[in-house]
């Protein structure tokens, strides 16, 4: 104590030396640590001609977007041509029906005024295109069929939905590959963009069971095709021994833009 009194007597400037060698000796064992944080700092340190500017971020987000739809978009036409495969596979043995031809057409007109209405393709005579063709999508759905007048390079497909009454039959969702006569025969009839029949309460019907074109008035190729799916089962009020079936389309054909058209080569045995 004596000591510390003594010193703190003394001149601040005979003091400030000896009190900065002391400093520099405590502090000796951390220049090490301090070298390594320094280091550390400058190596973590971006330097800013390496950030890319806001135009280089708009340019990759663009084409992100881009290559994303062109995946998508490639996505989608394996699916459709993995149903084109389907649809020439299931095609009868040409020696059953005689010649017929298989296109793939694009829509590319409708009636504006008519939502219903028929759909104009890219393709006529000249592909071999003739009245009563079939519109397929996807192997197993039937769109429509194509009208008696065809041009030579396009034609319009009428959907199954604007021709009116048609013949067909339920089928429970597991009988998808069975033959066209399973299942109960109904009659359709076109209400609200759907159809409507009617069955004996006895028929074991719900909602799921997918119906089948089953009309001697259509083409052969559309024998057997889906056309839509029971969307509702209700008492008819008119008779209570019946059931009323609401159906909806299996396919919208508004939302198609590419299908499969199948007909006849010569045009014979088709019912435009």
């Amino acid at each position: 104590m004596l000591v510390v009194l003594l010193l703190s007597l003394l001149p601040t400037g005979w003091l400030v030396p000896w009190t900065n060698r002391l400093s520099e000796i405590v502090r000796l064992p951390l220049v090490p640590l301090g070298d390594i944080a320094t280091s550390a700092r400058v190596w973590l340190t971006v330097d800013d001609s390496q950030i890319a500017t806001r135009e280089e971020f708009d340019l990759l987000e663009r084409e992100r977007n881009e290559y994303r739809r062109l995946y998508h978009a490639s996505a989608e036409r394996v699916r459709e041509l993995e149903g084109l495969v389907g649809s020439l596979r299931g095609l009868p043995p040409v020696d059953a029906v005689g010649e017929y031809v298989a296109i793939e057409v694009d829509v590319i007109g409708s009636d504006p005024s008519a939502p219903r209405g028929p759909l104009q393709v890219n393709a006529g005579t000249r592909r071999g295109l003739r009245g009563g063709g079939v519109a397929i999508h996807r192997g197993d759905v039937l769109v429509g069929r194509v009208m008696r007048e065809v041009g030579p390079t396009t034609a319009w497909i009428q959907p199954a939905l604007a021709t009116g009454l048609i013949d067909a039959r339920l089928t429970p969702a597991a009988l998808a590959g069975a033959n066209v006569r399973d299942g109960t025969a109904v009659q359709l009839e076109p209400l609200d963009g759907g159809w409507r029949t009617t069955v004996d309460r006895s028929v074991a019907v719900a909602p799921g069971m997918i119906v089948r074109l089953h009309d001697a008035s259509w083409s052969r190729f559309a024998q057997g095709l889906a056309i839509g799916l029971v969307r509702e089962v209700a008492p008819l009020e008119s008779n209570p021994t019946r059931l009323e079936v609401r159906i909806r389309p299996a396919e919208d054909p508004r939302r198609l833009d590419r299908f499969l058209v199948v007909s006849q080569a010569d045009g014979s045995g088709e019912t435009p």
